[in-house]
């Protein structure tokens, strides 16, 4: 299995606009402000052209696809469960749900998850529930999923994920329930992020689970931003499948 060292290059800082963070429920309100945007621009930047969002997007899908499958390649019962976090419209729910047996797909905006339950409509083995990020719990993943997860994805995620606090919170959870983690986010961006964004190095995230190693990490490069696409062992020990790996 390949193994990475701990030791990350050193992001540059990201550039960010000067202003105080914003408040939970001013937070709450873009992204109820941003669900009534049109196509992909609801869970990309606005001012992107649509051509590139459709681009990426379409590049994330086939990275996602072949972190999924070395997943579960080394998972001793294969890819059984996998969790979802901030699932926005849907876009690339699909594609995990072709890659394991169920997937809980999550957001805290009621206006991303009408969007996806009908672009995913057609999918039997996905379920979606309305939960944040940082509200995550072991006995969520119990009634999500029957128990730790096989793989929990973020995709782009966790940059808005704003609190230090918080984040070492979740990862506390993250621990004891996932086998593994499917993180992409941006380490550095040409464009300078708002009060909204937060950049942190893939080293960041490492630090935050001790028992953990990289599995495989791809660097994309999307219009001058670099982002990276780590699959996680998070060192959780455990001799129980979840109840979608039969």
């Amino acid at each position: 299995m390949e193994r990475m060292e701990r030791t990350e290059r050193v992001a540059r800082p990201a550039r960010t606009e000067s202003a105080a963070p914003p408040a939970p429920e001013e937070i709450a309100r873009e992204w109820r402000e941003r669900a009534e945007r049109d196509g992909l621009a609801r869970v990309m930047r606005a001012q992107q052209p649509p051509e590139i969002a459709e681009a990426v997007t379409a590049e994330t899908r086939q990275t996602l696809t072949r972190l999924l499958k070395r997943a579960g390649h080394e998972l001793p019962h294969g890819l059984g469960s996998v969790v979802e976090v901030g699932c926005g419209i849907g876009r690339l729910t699909p594609t995990l749900a072709a890659a394991a047996g169920r997937v809980a797909a999550l957001d805290m905006t009621p206006g991303m998850l009408e969007t996806a339950r009908t672009a995913c409509a057609a999918l039997d083995n996905v379920s979606f529930h309305q939960l944040r990020a940082q509200d995550l719990r072991p006995e969520d993943f119990d009634r999500l999923v029957g128990g730790p997860a096989d793989v929990t994805v973020f995709v782009w995620v966790l940059m808005h994920l704003l609190d230090d606090a918080e984040l070492a919170a979740l990862f506390r959870t993250l621990a004891v329930s996932t086998r593994r983690l499917l993180l992409v986010e941006y380490e550095e961006a040409a464009i300078p992020v708002g009060r909204f964004s937060r950049l942190r190095p893939l080293a960041h995230f490492l630090d935050l689970l001790p028992d953990a190693r990289v599995i495989e990490r791809r660097d994309l490069y999307y219009g001058g931003d670099r982002s990276f696409a780590a699959l996680i062992d998070t060192g959780l020990i455990d001799t129980g499948l979840t109840g979608d790996a039969d």
